[in-house]
Formats: C-alpha cells, structure tokens, sequence
C-alpha cells in the first residue's frame, strides 16, 4: 500500500496585511512551496485575498504562476491604526474580512494575516464565533527554550482577565501542547513575580486554587527567570504581561543575533573563530528567531486563524501558512472544546 496523502486544505492569506507590503506576503506563499517538504504541502492549496490586479503581476514576477495559488479580489485594505469595531462595517470588502468570510462559508480552513491584531480578532469571532464556553479567544505565541518550545497565552487578546478566563487559557494551551508540540502531559504554569501562591495579584492567587484542583500538571507559579530555561511548557498570563513577556523575547533575540555581528567584525581572529562555529551560530540564530514559527493562532475559536507579526519577513509568512496547516491537522480545536465542555458539565 502507497503513503496516504494528507487530507486536502485551502489556507486563506491576507496579502494587504502587515508593515511590508504584498510583496512580501507573495514571496512567502511562494516559499511556502519551494522550500518546505513536500509532506507539508502536499494536498494545500493557497488562496491569496486582496488587489487582484496586484496580486496578479506580483505572483507572476515570484514564478508562482504554476503552483496551487488563487487570486480572491477585494477592494479595501484594513490600516495598523483603523480601529477594529469600525471596520467591520466600515471596510466590509476588506482583504482581512472576505477571507474570514472565505472561512465562515467553508471555503477555506484557515487563515492567516500580519494586519491589525484587532481587526483580526474582531473579523475571526464575527466570521468563525467561539467555541461554546470560552468567553474570550486568547492568543499563543510559541518562545524556544533551552529544552522544547513553551506556548505563552495569552499575549495580548486580553488585557485584563478573571480568574475564570485564566483558568480557559490553561486548558487550551495543554490542549495545543498536546496537539502541536506532542508532549504527552504539559507541565502548566503561572506567571507570577514569585513562587509562592500567595504572590501577585488577587486574580492570581484564585486562579493558582483553580488550577491546583484542576487534574492538570500545574506546577504552580513560574518567574520570570525561569521561561527560556524550560520549567514549564504552557505559561498562564493576562495578555497585558504576555505581550510585554513577547516582545521582550523579540528584542532580546535581535540583541544576541546583532551582538554576535559586531563582536565578528572587530578582529580578525573574531572573524576566523565564526567560520569555525558558523555551524553552531546559524543553528543558535534559529532556535531565537521568531519568524522560524511564523504567526500565534487565536486559540478558542471555531476555526483556525492566525495572527502574524506586523513586520512578518517572507520567512515568517512561509511559517505562518506551516502554522495554520499544522493547526488544522492537528485538530487542536476538537480537542480544546473536550477540554472546555468538560469543565462545565
């Protein structure tokens, strides 16, 4: 018997979205193709949303007039700064809004976008709707640690977050761990300023309760200091800490990445050391880079959308669409709406 092909999929992407233009979002989708494994594409179909007449002369100078890419037209654009309750009624053929509306009619089974997180938010609860019993969708962003990947959730969907909604986030961030990263029974934490579970604020000393007679493995709180050495492989926070939590990250990794170049040029001998670990430094580099995982998907939702970051590289958009398949073969929402319709039987 031959290898069974993996299921069809089309991916919507949003290609006015993000900081860099639609050129980069093309070139993504192209070396989506071209440069990952043919058990990642294979049977996925891509749908490109937004100024066909654009769309079209861009796809054709990236060489992708061949590969299993569509043009869906739509004639407005979402900015950084529009604010995300308007546009739904205001910019209603919106790139980002017909490619939700691609999703709600079945059309696609995922999306992805690098345009305004609100908007995206806003456009993926009109379109998709949340799953019974999560009254908040949360975002999860994946940090690469000493040991495997951690999931943080959430980092930046919601500000401010009860006892109750923390608790969700818990469950669905063991549920995409599980589901994703295949570890079998992810070690669960909270955020917290110090280990002792009367730390932190209220919300937290409720939630840490919660959690302990939740049957998860809650492992109690987690500082600061204790993330990228892998104690953890799901960390609780409101979106407020979670997004401060991310972009730190960021920056951080740019400062490592940044820092190993200048120290480079200084010396010759700098120079000739990095041929000999160019190796172990391109390795290093990857582990750090955020564009290696793409886009956080919005977990809790009754399908699969994906927010990447407003300054996505090509590489990063490639990523994205590997998230958003991965999401959905995965079944990570299935498994989440168990969790949640367990809680509250």
């Amino acid at each position: 018997m031959g290898t069974q092909l993996p299921e069809p999929i089309s991916i919507a992407v949003d290609a006015m979205g993000g900081d860099n233009g639609p050129s980069v979002i093309v070139h993504g989708v192209v070396e989506f193709y071209r440069d990952c494994s043919r058990s990642t594409t294979e049977n996925v179909a891509i749908k490109l949303v937004g100024d066909r007449d654009v769309l079209s002369r861009l796809l054709s100078r990236s060489k992708g007039a061949r590969l299993p890419i569509t043009i869906q037209h739509a004639s407005q654009v979402i900015a950084m700064d529009d604010h995300p309750a308007e546009v739904l009624k205001s910019k209603p053929d919106s790139s980002m809004l017909v490619m939700a509306g691609l999703q709600k009619k079945g059309l696609v089974q995922g999306m992805v976008s690098a345009g305004n997180t609100g908007a995206m938010m806003a456009a993926s609860l009109f379109a998709l709707g949340r799953i019974e019993g999560v009254p908040r969708p949360a975002i999860a962003a994946t940090i690469p640690t000493q040991n495997n990947p951690i999931v943080v959730l959430d980092v930046g969907a919601n500000i401010g977050c009860n006892k109750n909604q923390l608790f969700q986030f818990a469950l669905m961030g063991e549920a995409y761990s599980k589901c994703v990263f295949s570890i079998d029974n992810p070690r669960i934490s909270l955020l917290n300023v110090g280990h002792e579970r009367t730390k932190g604020p209220s919300v937290n000393q409720e939630v840490y309760g919660m959690l302990e007679d939740s049957g998860l493995n809650f492992l109690g709180n987690i500082e600061g200091d204790g993330i990228l050495k892998g104690e953890a492989d799901v960390i609780v926070c409101d979106g407020f800490t979670g997004n401060i939590l991310l972009k730190t990250f960021e920056s951080i990794a740019d400062l490592v990445g940044g820092s190993l170049y200048l120290e480079m040029k200084r010396h010759w001998a700098s120079r000739a050391g990095y041929l000999l670990m160019r190796h172990s430094f391109s390795k290093l580099w990857e582990r750090l880079d955020s564009a290696e995982y793409g886009g956080a998907p919005l977990l809790g939702l009754n399908g699969v959308s994906i927010v990447a970051h407003g300054s996505s590289t090509s590489k990063a958009i490639k990523n994205a669409i590997v998230a958003a398949c991965d999401f959905y073969r995965s079944g990570v929402s299935d498994r989440i709406r168990q969790e949640i319709s367990r809680t509250i039987t």
